[in-house]
Formats: structure tokens, sequence, C-alpha cells
């Protein structure tokens, strides 16, 4: 039994899922007062999450089943 035990806890959240625009997901963020806000982006249908970036930035990042490659992360950092 101790080689199962972990002190990471995973809690798991399941929502149903809302179609709408990114502008409307940051105002839906905004209201309940996240850092981050999954929705499905009502003009691609791709799933998506908007978030907080530093100061009042803010970031989109969405699914594509179609896209080969992973960006790269020391060029999206830049960004």
């Amino acid at each position: 039994e101790e080689a199962d035990y972990t002190p990471v806890v995973i809690r798991t959240k399941v929502f149903p899922a809302a179609r709408m625009s990114t502008e409307d997901a940051l105002d839906h963020m905004e209201l309940v007062g996240h850092d981050f806000f999954l929705f499905i982006e009502a003009s691609t249908g791709r799933p998506s999450v908007v978030y907080r970036r530093k100061g009042w930035a803010y970031g989109v990042i969405g699914l594509d089943e179609d896209v080969d490659t992973v960006p790269d992360s020391r060029a999206a950092a830049r960004r």
C-alpha cells in the first residue's frame, strides 16, 4: 500500500461545453474570478481556453486535431 501513496491530489470537474466567442469567454472568466476559462470557440468549433497573463494581457489556446506540429516553446515565449 505504501508504494501507491502519492502526496499529489488530482481533482476532476466536468462542466457543460459552452459555445461562445473569445470575448464572451473572457467576460465569463472575469465573472467567476479564475485565471482561465474553458469553452468551445463559436466561430471554429475548436475546444479552447482563455487565460490571464501578466498585467492585463490575456492568451487563448485552442486544440486542432488537424495540426501536425506543436509550436516551438521558445518562439511562443517571445510573444
